[in-house]
């Protein structure tokens, strides 16, 4: 038969103390996953509105780049032969 030994008050508290803390991590990052993969899918979201304005311009001004601070659009020369 094994032998039965009673933790102090303490000891017992202490190990109580420490699987709280341990549990209230796990929580914490559930709760983190849930936010990543929210704001990842906000960002998939922005990143398409992004690139079909792109290609909305793209198609208006040609292919070109865009100076976010001034505004101005610099378009790239085609690379397709000309006959």
């Amino acid at each position: 038969m094994s032998e039965i030994i009673k933790l102090q008050k303490e000891e017992l508290q202490q190990l109580k103390e420490t699987q709280n803390q341990i549990t209230q991590f796990v929580y914490n990052l559930g709760q983190f996953e849930v936010q990543k993969t929210t704001v990842l899918t906000q960002l998939e979201q922005v990143q398409e509105k992004q690139n079909k304005f792109a290609k909305e311009l793209n198609k208006k001004y040609g292919e070109g780049n865009i100076n976010l601070e001034t505004g101005e659009l610099t378009l790239v020369e085609s690379s397709e032969p000309t006959e």
